[in-house]
């Protein structure tokens, strides 16, 4: 077996303070910078095998505007856009670059002039920086979420924090060293909401920016952040909310470091890992739009503010009504782009969507001879994925399910989701044999 090579590169990708943060509404400023954003790139090599998976402290991508970035990757370094993963973590205290409706345009100036050049910038160091590595992986527990749909009094679901929710608990390190032995990275992954922060004027990484900062401080190695299933949880932070203020960062933050380097020191022997990279089309089943009727009546209802969800509901509801006029005609499913990236006995499984915990949970306890950690927010955002238990409730994330397309995915889509996953994932460990 070839050695696996790595490379590595980090740019800082904070903007000027004054421009708009995405996450909570469309008229959120920055008044300053708590600390740096940044863009780190790990590119993997093995033979003629390639794979790039970019943690990106904000909160997430327009899905255009990713398989741009990512087709400029492959013309200018060769490699495969379908092999890149662009991987937002989710803090909602960085500028916006997804441009969802009732959140706000994308923020075009520093978009092009910023964000873009650092990625392009990290993706050159890490080509020129490539070195042979050995890997070694740990697997702990932590607390540092908690799955916030909030069951009340009166049987709504509101955002909060529900104890006994579904939560994957898991925090997962992955470390590399060079031929002397030296640590030279670190990519850690755990599932939770950037949020901690709340609707802050600060910019900041959130909690997950000093996790990676205590672990990078302790091993000497650059250290990332990729976010997991996190669609349904969000920061168990002491005020018994899911969002908070700067005080409420460093608290979680801390914590969150804590369980990161109790995990690191339980590393064991670096050792040659193999790598596989696989993309393929997943086909997700879906309803049929909503009747003529229903939107008409729906609409007559919506709040016409611009801002968050109510803003999302309007623009479905005309955009329903408009393709009853233009002769748009139902289809039974949608496609949907997967990169499956096999590293040693690991398994990224990447979607453009905020995943519900319970379906990475059933991803990992299907595959046998692997352990699954999905990817959400990867290459895009469209929207969350719930599972088909939450749809009674409502609440949130159900109505982004629902008024994000003008076909929803079926009631059962995230079975159909979690069994092609995990078919992608045991073909790309077949790969090669």
């Amino acid at each position: 077996m070839t050695q696996l090579q790595l490379g590595i590169g980090r740019e800082i990708i904070t903007p000027a303070v004054g421009g708009a943060l995405y996450g909570y509404r469309p008229d959120l400023f920055s008044t300053a910078v708590n600390d740096d954003l940044t863009a780190t790139a790990f590119l993997f090599r093995q033979g003629d095998t390639t794979a790039l998976m970019v943690s990106l402290t904000v909160c997430e991508l327009q899905t255009a505007f990713a398989a741009r970035i990512c087709a400029k990757i492959e013309t200018l370094y060769g490699i495969p856009a379908a092999h890149c993963l662009l991987c937002a973590t989710h803090t909602h205290s960085a500028p916006n670059v997804a441009g969802t409706v009732g959140w706000g345009d994308i923020d075009v100036a520093y978009s092009e002039n910023v964000f873009v050049p650092a990625i392009l910038r990290a993706v050159k160091t890490a080509l020129d920086t490539l070195q042979p590595v050995k890997t070694a992986v740990a697997v702990g527990d932590s607390r540092v979420g908690v799955n916030r749909r909030e069951l009340t009094t009166d049987n709504t679901v509101a955002l909060g924090q529900n104890p006994w929710g579904c939560l994957d608990t898991k925090m997962t390190v992955l470390s590399f060293c060079d031929a002397a032995g030296t640590v030279v990275a670190n990519m850690i992954h755990y599932g939770a909401h950037g949020t901690a922060a709340g609707a802050n004027t600060e910019i900041t990484r959130d909690w997950s920016g000093i996790m990676t900062d205590a672990v990078e401080a302790q091993s000497g190695g650059v250290t990332a952040f990729f976010n997991g299933t996190m669609g349904d949880v969000g920061p168990r932070i002491s005020n018994g909310k899911t969002v908070g203020d700067l005080r409420y960062v460093r608290e979680l933050g801390e914590i969150a470091a804590r369980d990161a380097l109790a995990v690191y020191r339980t590393l064991g022997e670096y050792t040659d890992m193999p790598l596989k990279v696989s993309s393929k089309v997943l086909s997700v089943p879906q309803k049929k739009r909503m009747a003529r009727t229903e939107a008409e009546t729906l609409l007559t209802q919506c709040a016409n503010n611009g801002i968050g969800s109510d803003e999302m509901i309007r623009v479905h509801c005309e955009e329903v009504l408009r393709s009853y006029e233009t002769g748009y005609t139902d289809t039974d499913t949608f496609p949907l782009k997967q990169t499956v990236i096999v590293l040693g006995n690991i398994a990224f499984a990447a979607f453009p969507f905020e995943i519900f915990s319970e379906i990475g949970l059933r991803c990992d306890r299907a595959v046998e001879d692997l352990s699954v950690r999905v990817l959400s927010n990867v290459n895009g955002f469209e929207g969350y994925f719930v599972t088909e238990d939450a749809l009674c409730r409502g609440g949130y994330e159900v109505g982004i399910f629902l008024y994000s397309h003008l076909q929803p995915p079926a009631d059962n889509a995230d079975y159909h989701l979690m069994k092609q996953t995990v078919q992608h994932i045991n073909e790309t460990d077949k790969k090669g044999e």
